[in-house]
């Protein structure tokens, strides 16, 4: 695996779905706490998904499935010019979501956690994305037990603390996104891959792991910093732009930053 870098754009292009070709990657980050369309993102579910959300014991929690299923319905749509709840999904290896058309070449990944969601596309490689809200609370130390590899537990235990959890934290949602976007679920034990990168390298380079594979790249996401994010994506020549998405009434997007979700092009959505 090597660590590569979002591109930052220096014109005044401004990336739209209809922008997304082979080589790219564009993630999509949005606010959960902002005020969506509830009952018409809901109408966009499958029956399906409609029953999973029901049977979500506390509301929040049904709430924030509804809406990232309902938002990745619309930006899938966007991308493939279709109706949203016209997409159909199958379960594919080890229980990754995926198109079901067999000749629709686009690749999707999608994570939420608290009031963040993130949705990553591209056309011509598979893709995994993670976001965990940083718990001062976990007790990491017992997840890392069983996340990290030794060389990584060794190297958590030589950090001062301040910077353990915030390291802990980066490299769980690496691997993460890795077991996503290989689509090994749980057939690939965290503890097996090693993300540990060179001391001061702001990306995870994975050079002395026991999964060494050319053919992914990992890349830490910025983002609002109660929260830790990452992307892991097929191939090395990617081109990574960043949006978030917000549901008002404004008609022209801000341009931001391509290489942050926290500084990021704004895509404004009209009210249906």
């Amino acid at each position: 695996m090597n660590a590569t870098s979002a591109e930052r754009s220096g014109g005044s292009t401004r990336p739209t779905p209809a922008s997304l070709k082979d080589g790219d990657v564009h993630v999509w980050c949005a606010d959960l706490r902002e005020r969506w369309p509830e009952s018409a993102l809901y109408g966009l579910l499958s029956k399906e998904e409609q029953t999973r959300a029901s049977r979500f014991a506390f509301e929040e929690d049904r709430r924030r499935y509804v809406h990232a299923h309902g938002l990745l319905r619309i930006l899938l749509g966007r991308y493939l010019g279709r109706s949203p709840a016209s997409i159909h999904f199958m379960i594919g290896r080890h229980g990754k979501p995926c198109l079901r058309s067999e000749n629709e070449t686009m690749h999707f990944n999608l994570s939420h956690t608290r009031a963040l969601v993130l949705c990553a596309f591209a056309r011509d490689r598979e893709v995994g994305v993670d976001v965990e809200w940083r718990d001062r609370e976990l007790s990491w130390h017992d997840v890392a037990a069983y996340t990290c590899s030794k060389r990584e537990q060794a190297i958590l235990s030589s950090l001062v603390e301040s910077a353990q959890v915030d390291t802990f934290y980066s490299w769980w949602t690496l691997k993460e996104a890795y077991v996503k976007a290989v689509g090994a679920g749980l057939t690939l034990p965290l503890n097996q891959i090693d993300v540990a990168g060179r001391s001061g390298s702001e990306v995870a380079t994975p050079a002395d792991g026991d999964i060494r594979d050319p053919h992914w790249a990992m890349l830490t996401l910025p983002l609002w910093s109660e929260y830790a994010g990452a992307l892991v994506t097929e191939g090395r020549a990617a081109k990574i732009r960043c949006f978030q998405w917000r549901w008002d009434s404004a008609a022209i997007p801000v341009t931001g930053s391509d290489t942050s979700c926290g500084e990021r092009e704004v895509h404004h959505a009209h009210r249906s």
